[in-house]
């Protein structure tokens, strides 16, 4: 009590009280919007539906350029309803939030900047594993949407209508998405632009070959139900190719995944536990090069497990 009573001096305490209201405040008001409003109100008020990509825009040049997009894409599909910047700024300020904390108890920059910036790291990985949890639920309702389509078409209804009907009778996220296309083309947008916004929107290639199909029928006509039922079918082949894939090498992921845990957890373990022994080798110009060496021969390993065991069917 001591120590924390030190710590807790004039110059941590004011910058500690800051950053966590305002972090708290910032989750308090974004939770309080989603409550309030539904889902489709919030998702069509996000800046990605302002921007009718183009064909250029699908391939963005440069790291910076790819990471731009997919966070543009993990917040809309999320439901954050939120630009890239203010998402990125939130996150920066949980992280510093998480670093301040660090400091009261140990006074460390070098702790404060490493727990800030895990902080900041910890919450884009969280928005990814809501992004992969949202696009997986996309993936496994859309070839029933596509078989409800084919047959609303097939009775007579008119495209914009079935796609209507779609958005009513289907689950969320799927729903959200066809609803927000009818609500597009009932504004005035094409049916082409809006396919091009949707593909976009949820980058898949189910999805492109939908907004390709669609934009093809309305401009030339064909068989619609017809090429919805045959894409339906080769997306359930693929996914259930892909369970099967998952089921075979499974043991061989959940060791990976052990063995990637097992050096930085010891290595966390020495630092934080027994810093003489972490300090001892840090400290040493050869240590720091065995260091470095273990970490990237860890992560080449990985990257060729990984490389292994990925799929393009």
């Amino acid at each position: 009590m001591d120590q924390i009573s030190l710590a807790l001096n004039m110059h941590s305490l004011p910058l500690l009280v800051f950053g966590g209201i305002a972090a708290a405040l910032g989750a308090l008001l974004m939770g309080a919007r989603d409550l309030f409003s539904s889902r489709d109100a919030r998702l069509m008020a996000s800046p990605i539906l302002k921007k009718l990509p183009t064909r250029t825009e699908e391939v963005d040049s440069g790291a910076v350029g790819r990471f731009d997009v997919w966070l543009e894409r993990a917040v809309y599909m999320t439901g954050m309803n939120t630009g890239i910047t203010t998402a990125t700024a939130l996150f920066v300020l949980i992280g510093m939030t998480f670093g301040l904390g660090v400091y009261v108890f140990s006074e460390n920059p070098v702790y404060t900047g490493a727990a800030a910036f895990l902080g900041t790291i910890l919450c884009f990985v969280i928005l990814s594993i809501a992004y992969r949890r949202v696009m997986k639920q996309f993936d496994e309702q859309f070839p029933a949407a596509m078989d409800l389509l084919a047959r609303a078409v097939r009775a007579g209804e008119s495209l914009d209508r079935a796609l209507v009907m779609i958005g009513n009778s289907v689950n969320d996220p799927v729903a959200c998405e066809f609803r927000r296309i009818a609500k597009q083309l009932e504004m005035g947008l094409s049916l082409s632009a809006a396919m091009k916004s949707f593909a976009y929107r949820v980058p898949t290639m189910d999805v492109r070959i939908f907004a390709s199909a669609l934009s093809v029928h309305r401009e030339s006509g064909g068989n619609l139900p017809k090429t919805l039922e045959r894409l339906s079918r080769v997306i359930r082949d693929r996914m259930s190719y892909q369970r099967q894939l998952r089921s075979v090498t499974g043991a061989g992921r959940i060791s990976a995944t052990i063995i990637a845990g097992l050096g930085p957890l010891l290595f966390l373990y020495l630092f934080f536990i027994q810093p003489e022994y972490s300090q001892t080798l840090w400290n040493n110009p050869t240590g720091r090069i065995i260091l470095i060496g273990a970490a990237a021969s860890q992560v080449v390993g990985l990257l060729i497990v990984a490389r292994m065991l990925r799929s393009r069917y």
